[in-house]
């Protein structure tokens, strides 16, 4: 985590984020190189049913046979109060016939799903659908249709080869009558973002248009190949982003759950020559300063908060922590480290860096790993992967998440209590490898006879229960439970002391899951 003093910190932070956010390519053309190898079988056994050859020919008439309507409800948790549901909801979106009678999807479409449903051009019947392997790094998903025979009639489109920016494309998906619609569509450039629900930048390819599409898994199309996935468009700016097909052609290709390598630090560029003397750069010297190393990440024991990185994949780093590469011009380091398959970079293998550290120039290698999960305090981005809840007392305790923080609406971050915003931008991971939990809340208190005097409080950090730290709301819930003594006293981190009654917090507890209407998860 940042050693910075807060102020620096922050503007440490801030930095990092600009020096790793979104960028453009200039160039008149990129090629994109293309993943050879042939996609993998899948589950012989399962849906063996022969599909159509994969088409060749640039035929939109054909498309039909290779794309398939979308129809996901699902229902959300209310997050402030987790005992409830959220109405439920229907998110429609397009899915892409693969090899292996497979439908792929973005992942986006997924979360909360309750049923997922496909429609095929040739029959107005919906099938039910079911998820066979996701990736929210990618932003990917296949589906497996147990209906015996609903692939006969369809077939798979290849994937592109390269990918030229700029270049004109089409955009396609079903309409409900199972007729082709087809949008023209710009491919503009790439740049290295993390999808909706991922934690690692990746290649996205950015597209205008100037007709509405949903962003909701059209096929963008060029010469008979597809070229991506369209992940998000904004009608207002005439403009979406696309997952391209080197990224899916991976993701179809890879075994395991992890198929992405991150780099686990962040950084801030060095761009005054003042900073550079202070660490002792050549005038020739370029690089970014290391300005967070993610515990148990490919980083970790590996680089050291204020070094220097020189050279990233033997690479030269410039100022801003871009490298030149030899197809796409520059790109931000994390290219090399999350989709350099191309230079050998994946998940196991080892990336030369060369650093500065304390003024010497040292040569490093660095074990690419997968993201590490486990060192996330506050689960942010993609969904908790728990909602655990307890309510004792009257008084309601969750973890703290950006799922939660999202309760207060679109602008939450103007919203929400600024501590709470404070540890989501500044404490999202634990300081050292090792260290476990998450940050307890009590995040208000339904009313009873019982709890007289504490109603008002709401969003407090939990920090001991019997004066030892609590680290998630299960353990706050058995020691609740198995405490020795007669009363448990939690403290708040405002100064407030709760005390419960051991022997009478059950027949409270009853009292008021009654009459609130609460149906507590069995345990």
């Amino acid at each position: 985590m940042f050693k910075f003093a807060v102020l620096s910190g922050i503007f440490f932070f801030a930095i990092a984020m600009f020096g790793e956010s979104s960028f453009r390519k200039t160039e008149d053309s990129i090629l994109v190189k293309k993943n050879r190898s042939t996609a993998r079988e899948i589950s012989k056994k399962e849906n063996s049913t022969p599909m159509t050859p994969p088409l060749s020919k640039g035929n939109p008439e054909e498309y039909q046979k290779s794309i398939i309507q979308i129809k996901v409800t699902f229902q959300e948790p209310e997050y402030h109060q987790p005992w409830k549901k959220k109405s439920p909801r229907v998110r429609r979106g397009v899915g892409l016939v693969t090899e292996g009678n497979r439908i792929l999807i973005p992942y986006t479409l997924l979360p909360d799903a309750t049923l997922i449903e496909v429609k095929k051009y040739s029959s107005y019947s919906e099938i039910k659908a079911v998820v066979f392997r996701k990736d929210p790094e990618s932003n990917l998903a296949l589906l497996r249709v147990e209906k015996k025979n609903f692939f006969e009639d369809l077939a798979p489109l290849p994937l592109s080869p390269i990918v030229v920016f700029p270049k004109q494309a089409n955009i396609y998906q079903l309409d409900n009558s199972g007729s082709i619609q087809s949008t023209a569509a710009t491919l503009l450039s790439m740049d290295m973002d993390q999808m909706p629900l991922g934690q690692i930048e990746l290649p996205v390819v950015d597209i205008s248009s100037s007709e509405g599409l949903n962003g909701f898994g059209e096929i963008a199309i060029e010469s008979g190949r597809v070229v991506g996935l369209l992940f998000d468009f904004t009608s207002g700016k005439n403009s979406g982003r696309i997952i391209p097909s080197f990224i899916i052609q991976k993701f179809l290709n890879t075994p395991g759950v992890d198929l992405f390598a991150h780099k686990g630090f962040r950084f801030r560029p060095i761009t005054d020559t003042t900073v550079k003397k202070y660490y002792g750069m050549e005038e020739s010297d370029s690089g970014i300063l290391v300005a967070d190393v993610i515990p148990g990440s490919s980083a970790s024991g590996v680089l050291k908060l204020e070094d220097i990185i020189l050279e990233f994949g033997g690479k030269k780093v410039d100022s801003k922590g871009y490298i030149e590469h030899p197809l796409y011009g520059k790109q931000v380091l994390s290219f090399l480290a999350h989709a350099g398959d191309s230079f050998g970079f994946s998940l196991g293998k080892e990336i030369p860096i060369l650093i500065l550290r304390d003024k010497k120039k040292i040569s490093l290698n660095m074990k690419l790993k997968p993201f590490p999960h486990d060192a996330v305090r506050i689960p942010f981005k993609n969904t908790p992967a728990t909602n655990d809840f307890a309510v004792e007392g009257g008084f309601v305790f969750l973890e703290l998440s950006e799922a939660l923080l999202e309760e207060w609406g679109k602008d939450w971050r103007s919203r929400v209590d600024r501590k709470l915003l404070y540890l989501f931008d500044y404490a999202k991971f634990h300081e050292k490898e090792g260290d476990v939990g998450k940050i307890v809340l009590l995040s208000q208190v339904l009313p009873d006879e019982s709890n007289n005097g504490f109603h008002d409080l709401s969003f407090k950090i939990v920090e001991k229960l019997d004066g030892k730290d609590v680290k998630s709301v299960n353990e706050l819930k058995r020691n609740l439970k198995d405490g020795k003594g007669d009363f448990a006293l939690i403290s708040l981190d405002d100064g407030t002391e709760i005390a419960l009654e051991r022997s009478k917090l059950k027949e409270i507890n009853d009292r008021i899951y009654k009459s609130y209407k609460i149906r507590m998860p069995e345990n």
